[in-house]
């Protein structure tokens, strides 16, 4: 039982304080942490999943996040450097008097 997750430990740690709180005992099977709640079986593992597809969810988000950044970034350096051209562009046509080719665009 030694490679646990933070999220298990986490929790364990909070199942046992809920199981303490609520005079549950420690060990005791699904059908009697249902029973205690007044819900079925059925639905205590119904609601379970209904935990781990939102963590599912969750994580494609922050992945969905996470390339967006990314993405974000390589956006902003093509514009810095498009930007950068752009002026050297300008700066070009101004030394050689092209100034009304600058107005009209």
């Amino acid at each position: 039982m030694g490679n646990l997750t933070p999220e298990e430990v986490r929790a364990l740690i909070k199942a046992s304080r809920i199981a303490r709180e609520r005079g549950i005992k420690l060990g005791v099977n699904v059908k009697e942490i249902c029973e205690k709640a007044g819900i079925s079986r059925k639905t205590g593992y119904k609601w379970l999943k209904g935990e781990d597809i939102t963590k599912k969810k969750k994580d494609e988000e922050l992945q969905k996040l996470v390339h967006l950044k990314v993405e974000h970034q390589k956006v902003l350096k093509e514009n810095a450097k498009l930007r950068f051209e752009n002026e050297g562009i300008h700066l070009a046509m101004e030394i050689h008097g092209m100034k009304d080719a600058i107005k009209k665009n």
